[in-house]
């Protein structure tokens, strides 16, 4: 890499969420956890588009205790439990008492050599050591947990888009939009190296 780390302050956040989603492949998750630090660049998420986005958990203006992290502002954590076993990693958009976010489907690991993408949101957290305790943290001022950009481009060449995953349930109209957003590793491989870089994915 070429040393630039600048942490993602609230203004990456509080924008449109595609744009928010798109911007967010090729940014890096940096996790502490006591001395240990993980980090990882996001190659998949996918995006949610409040109340009236019928796979969304405020959809209708739902505002429960659960949900409250996404009517925060932009860049808190937004972390909720699903089969009772996977943790899921969000962070909300769009400024506060917008209750959008974007969830993290996949990343690949910064650890040196070549590295595994690591596929699906349940995975991810476990990989990161995320739980409940992070709900509610606000990643543009946490020391356990915050985003940073590196300099990595991610052209529009290499992202892919289209439907979310499992949110069938929501209806055939909003099931179909193109709102998971993700990296050919392949093509974005290429391209760091284009960039001087070399690729550690």
């Amino acid at each position: 890499m070429n040393g630039i780390r600048l942490r993602l302050e609230r203004d990456a956040f509080n924008r449109p969420t595609l744009r928010v989603a798109r911007d967010l492949l090729g940014k890096f998750i940096v996790r502490r956890r006591g001395t240990r630090r993980i980090e990882a660049m996001i190659t998949e998420v996918e995006a949610y588009k409040g109340p009236q986005d019928r796979a969304c958990h405020a959809y209708g203006g739902r505002r429960t205790p659960r949900v409250e992290p996404l009517y925060a502002e932009g860049g808190t954590v937004y972390v909720y439990l699903v089969y009772g076993m996977h943790w899921l990693l969000n962070f909300s958009t769009a400024g506060r008492d917008r209750p959008e976010g974007v969830l993290i489907r996949a990343i690949l690991p910064h650890a040196g050599g070549r590295q595994t993408p690591i596929v699906g949101p349940g995975r991810v957290t476990r990989y990161l050591g995320i739980d409940k305790r992070l709900d509610g943290a606000d990643a543009t001022g946490s020391a356990q947990m915050w985003l940073e950009d590196r300099a990595v481009r991610v052209p529009a060449g290499s992202v892919r888009r289209g439907p979310r995953v499992g949110v069938d349930f929501a209806g055939p109209y909003w099931a179909a939009r193109p709102w998971r957003f993700w990296i050919d590793v392949d093509l974005q491989r290429q391209e760091l190296r284009a960039q001087g870089i070399s690729p550690r994915i």
